[in-house]
């Protein structure tokens, strides 16, 4: 999980470096951008959890979530409703696509020009509606209830004889799933396979790998590399 973000008065949050932090009481002036990333059609529940914490007050507020080029399924409807529930009015909602991040030869280059160039038309979009007197209802894609996601049977490894023992992928994981004194080693019960670890370790010792990882990743690649565009909703 690189990213789950609020923006408030040009403060952000990473509730991916700690998910028990205090988070920023919001009042009536304060826009705030709540991003998160989509695993299986969801957003992770440790997000989920840290969200139905944030309190709105009559706040405008923007949901973006990010997914790999499968599809977002109920993930952005799922944000929606958490923070419209916590007294947030909604100004805009919206899915951009960015590289996987367990088969990442999936959406490689994302996000683009094209893509940054949309997410820039729907941040002016969603400042017109700041701007108005009056707001419409927002209408989001998703079902209710929500699909189950049950987790994917991937996740990453380390290699001891690359590993510095340095601590920083434990330091960094949002579960806990990396003991400090064997990072080389991942609790998989408790890693929800958002590779933080990979991209936080600067010595490449942790890696998804092995004859399954290469099986499903064929497979994944071969149904979902046709490229899709960004969506949202105003």
């Amino acid at each position: 999980m690189r990213e789950a973000i609020g923006l408030t008065k040009g403060i952000s949050v990473n509730i991916a470096d700690d998910i028990s932090i205090r988070l920023p009481e919001f009042d009536a002036e304060d826009v705030v951008v709540v991003a998160s990333p989509v695993y299986g059609g969801r957003i992770p529940s440790i997000v989920a959890d840290v969200l139905k914490r944030l309190k709105g007050n009559e706040s405008k507020a923007i949901a973006l979530a990010v997914y790999g080029n499968r599809d977002y399924d109920d993930a952005l409807l799922e944000i929606t409703d958490i923070i419209s529930q916590n007294g947030f009015a909604v100004l805009g909602a919206g899915a951009f696509i960015a590289r996987h991040s367990i088969f990442p030869n999936v959406a490689a280059e994302r996000p683009d020009a094209s893509d940054i160039s949309k997410l820039e038309y729907f941040a002016r979009k969603c400042m017109e509606a700041l701007g108005s007197e009056r707001m419409n209802a927002l209408q989001v894609k998703g079902n209710r209830p929500y699909k189950n996601y049950g987790g994917v049977p991937l996740h990453p490894a380390g290699k001891r004889a690359l590993c510095h023992s340095c601590g920083e992928c434990s330091q960094k994981c949002p579960t806990g799933a990396i003991d400090s004194e064997s990072p080389w080693l991942t609790d998989n019960k408790r890693c929800i396979s958002c590779g933080r670890c990979i991209h936080v370790c600067t010595h490449g010792a942790r890696s998804y790998g092995g004859l399954k990882y290469g099986l499903i990743g064929k497979m994944f690649s071969s149904a979902f590399s046709k490229r899709k565009e960004p969506e949202y909703f105003l």
